[in-house]
C-alpha cells in the first residue's frame, strides 16, 4: 500500500496499525519533522506527506502506529506528552500509555 492510500485508510480509522514496508515506504516520500528514540517503544516520528502531518509510533509490543493530526503543532504537543509519559514510566510511575485513544 503507498503512502497515500495509508493516508485515505486514516480517513476510516483514528490510528492505522501498519507495517515495516508500509514504514519504509513513507519514510521515502514524507519529509521528517522530528524524531525521538523513546528508548522505551521505539521511535517516535512527526512527518509532513504533502501537508498532512502524521504520528508515526510503536507500541512496547513492536506495532507500528500512524495517526493524522490536524497541525504540525498538536504533532508536537501529543509527541511532548508520550515522551513526557515515558520518563515518568522509567522512574516507575506505573503509567501506561493509551495508543488508541
Amino acid at each position: 500500500m503507498d503512502p497515500a492510500q495509508l493516508v485515505a485508510r486514516l480517513d476510516a480509522e483514528q490510528v492505522l496499525r501498519i507495517e515495516r514496508p508500509e514504514l519504509d515506504a513513507l519514510l521515502d516520500r514524507a519529509a521528517l519533522l522530528r524524531h525521538e528514540d523513546t528508548r522505551l517503544a521505539g521511535d517516535l516520528r512527526i512527518l509532513d506527506l504533502d501537508g498532512t502531518i502524521l504520528l508515526q509510533e510503536q507500541t512496547p509490543r513492536g506495532e507500528l502506529l500512524l495517526r493524522r493530526l490536524a497541525s504540525s503543532a498538536e504533532a508536537h504537543a501529543l509527541a511532548d506528552d508520550r515522551l513526557a509519559t515515558y520518563e515518568r514510566m522509567w522512574d516507575g510511575c506505573g503509567c501506561k500509555v493509551d495508543y488508541f485513544g
